[in-house]
């Protein structure tokens, strides 16, 4: 028997959690959603023990008795829905969902009592009425909900697996052609006697082992990022971290100027995790790494949005690798770029459902990374 019900509720999305999330710091939201659908229970069981209480006739005790185990079932619905594997968006559309049901179907069954005159003969039948079917009602698009609940996380893990085919083939290109270059340098080393093509070759050999170590490192991070809970994005001041950001860069790439840019009065304060400030790294980066002196970091603040913005002046970023990172073209052997750090920041983005944006000007770029406000 309890296998059976362990499976009807894997079924309707209350066992097998498809988001594995276990609720060990609930938030407001998901504790709301779950007292919504409890309570609506709660209030609908009251009407349905009307027929029961009054020692009506066997069919209304019957619908009384049905009313009141749905209404029943809803309460506990709403504990499931607590402990359940739904994110706290996703538990919100339930009670939603559930809400829905009541209101819509509600009004409609009033309209129909008014306009019969039912009131007018007592309010105990009216409200079984209303009550018992509100119930079916309210459970019946608890169950929309959880579908079109489920429906959504498809969607999203839809979208997870792309990104993460496309990252596994940026990966599997740049990780073939450094091997191709570690193994021609050993084999120049190993047959070479020439001491300077040798000294050529390790340079060569260093620069391309710490390429794959930052692969690997960026992989991490992106994996890190992905899997981040709730509970590691804090209020942060955006501009703070942009401003340590270039100090950072200052001490890595001497030879380049970095300007900063942003008012000391800025409130530039958003919801972000400690990613935000490696995605910054990772742009400042790469604009010293493809621009040219000054690189220019600013800080814009909309009325939903914080834009951090990053200017070098120069080539700034191959068109074949911001096109790939924008979507805007395929992964090919000649377009799978130089690395991680675009990818990265993107990531960041997107996980703090904020956006990456290019543009250019004359001779200089513009990468924007947008943050919404906290």
């Amino acid at each position: 028997m309890r296998t059976r019900i362990v499976s009807v509720l894997d079924r309707v999305g209350f066992g097998s959690p498809p988001e594995s999330i276990t609720p060990t710091d609930p938030s407001a939201l998901r504790i709301a959603a779950s007292a919504v659908v409890s309570l609506t229970g709660l209030v609908l069981l009251v009407p349905n023990l009307f027929p029961v209480l009054d020692g009506g006739g066997a069919f209304s005790i019957a619908l009384g008795l049905l009313g009141a185990l749905v209404s029943v079932g809803l309460v506990a619905v709403g504990g499931l829905l607590y402990y359940s594997g739904f994110s706290d968006r996703n538990a919100v559309r339930i009670a939603v969902w559930n809400l829905l049901g009541v209101v819509v179907l509600g009004s409609v069954m009033l309209a129909h009592a008014y306009a019969q005159n039912r009131l007018s003969g007592g309010i105990a039948p009216s409200m079984f009425t209303v009550g018992n079917l509100l119930a079916v009602g309210a459970a019946a698009h608890v169950i929309i909900g959880v579908y079109d609940a489920r429906r959504v996380r498809a969607e999203q893990l839809a979208r997870e697996r792309r990104r993460t085919a496309v990252l596994n083939r940026v990966l599997r290109h740049n990780l073939r052609n450094e091997a191709q270059v570690l193994a021609g340098h050993a084999d120049i080393v190993a047959a070479v006697p020439d001491e300077e093509r040798i000294r050529q070759s390790a340079a060569v050999l260093k620069r391309s082992a710490e390429t794959v170590g930052s692969l690997a490192e960026g992989a991490k991070t992106i994996s890190r990022e992905r899997d981040r809970g709730p509970e590691e994005y804090e209020s942060t001041d955006s501009a703070a971290v942009l401003e340590a950001a270039v100090e950072h860069a200052r001490d890595r790439f001497p030879e380049v100027s970095f300007e900063f840019d942003a008012p000391d009065d800025l409130d530039a304060t958003v919801r972000a995790s400690d990613g935000l400030r490696t995605a910054l790294d990772e742009l400042l980066e790469n604009a010293a790494e493809h621009g040219a002196s000054p690189v220019e970091a600013s800080v814009r603040v909309l009325p939903d949005t914080v834009e951090l913005s990053i200017v070098d002046h120069g080539e700034g970023i191959p068109d074949h690798e911001r096109d790939v990172v924008s979507g805007e073209a395929d992964i090919t052997q000649l377009t799978h770029g130089s690395g991680l750090g675009l990818w990265v920041a993107k990531t960041v983005a997107g996980t703090h459902r904020g956006a990456l944006s290019f543009s250019e000007s004359d001779d200089t770029t513009t990468v924007t990374l947008s943050v919404p406000r906290a």
